[in-house]
């Protein structure tokens, strides 16, 4: 093959690469149309309020969770004290600080239909719909997704 013979198919197969680039990258009408979902807002801070003795032990515990389920009952989240125990799912969801997050994960995967959050830890676990609640366990909130439990013979 001549010298040219080879720049000339050098060029179309660098050509052809870019032009499998730009297609890799150009959204389609589809992509484009379909806006990106909002991020999930913050959950406030817990602060303790000034003036308020200082709190250990099950007290700081109580009102950390406390101020969580309001934060979870003001985004609409059905949240109480205690963990869903048996159905492991997915233990230890990384990236998740804070309950209203755990719950988020939750009701976005169509395995998950319980959720825990460890308070002090920052633990979020998803759960499976089997096992149930223990609402004895203070250092936890638990969550339920709104959605049908699975067909027996989908278990």
């Amino acid at each position: 093959m001549s010298a040219a013979g080879l720049r000339r198919m050098s060029l179309t197969f660098l050509l052809s690469l870019f032009a499998l680039g730009l297609a890799q990258e150009a959204p389609t009408d589809a992509e484009a149309a379909v806006p990106a979902p909002p991020p999930p807002a913050p959950v406030p801070p817990v602060v303790v309020p000034a003036g308020t003795p200082e709190l250990t032990g099950d007290e700081l515990v109580a009102l950390h969770r406390n101020q969580y389920l309001q934060a979870l009952a003001a985004a609409g989240h059905n949240a109480k004290r205690g963990a869903w125990l048996y159905g492991d799912y997915i233990n230890e969801v990384d990236g998740v600080k804070d309950p209203l997050t755990c719950a988020q994960k939750c009701t976005a995967d169509a395995k998950c239909y319980h959720w825990n959050f460890h308070v002090e830890r920052q633990r979020c676990d998803l759960k499976a719909p089997n096992g149930g609640v223990n609402e004895d366990i203070g250092d936890w909130i638990t969550g339920d997704v709104p959605r049908a439990p699975p067909a027996a013979s989908d278990l």
